[in-house]
């Protein structure tokens, strides 16, 4: 009993630390698109932009899932939040999720990385998958932080 208990509270109080990143303001947006392929092990690649402070920064995605079956196109949008400095943001995330997906689904994910941004993310999934894993979620620029635009001008006018 005293181990139920134990697990309980350190579940209500992760979900407390993910309930209050979200109160205050966002630090920045993100939208991405990715295809995602697996047969037990799934793998996932796309590329996106992370829009913080009027500046635009294009990066890459990859993802490992365990105990997965499909083959999907995933478009998402999200918040980005405790991203206190522009070097925190890419690297390795992870997430514990289930999905199952025929023809159309979608849903909302919550990653954290070893730095505390946490990417909260809600997603249109169109394909065939069934989830019953977790897994781990690579992110990385694809050009310097200093490449960057600002979100109103478009990279063919440059």
């Amino acid at each position: 009993m005293q181990r139920v208990r134990m697990l309980l509270m350190a579940v209500l109080l992760a979900g407390t630390g993910i309930a209050f990143a979200q109160d205050g303001k966002p630090d920045g947006r993100l939208e991405f698109t990715s295809t995602s392929y697996g047969f037990l092990v799934g793998v996932n690649k796309g590329e996106g932009k992370l829009l913080v402070r009027d500046r635009q920064y294009l990066f890459s995605i990859s993802a490992i899932k365990v105990a997965t079956l499909g083959v999907t196109k995933v478009n998402a949008l999200g918040q980005v939040y405790r991203l206190r400095d522009l070097a925190d943001f890419p690297g390795r995330y992870y997430a514990v999720d289930g999905a199952f997906t025929l023809g159309q689904g979608g849903g909302h994910t919550v990653l954290r990385n070893k730095k505390g941004v946490m990417l909260y993310l809600q997603n249109a999934q169109h394909g065939v998958e069934l989830t019953l894993g977790g897994g781990s979620v690579d992110i990385a620029f694809v050009e310097p932080p200093a490449a960057a635009v600002p979100v109103t001008q478009s990279r063919a006018t440059q």
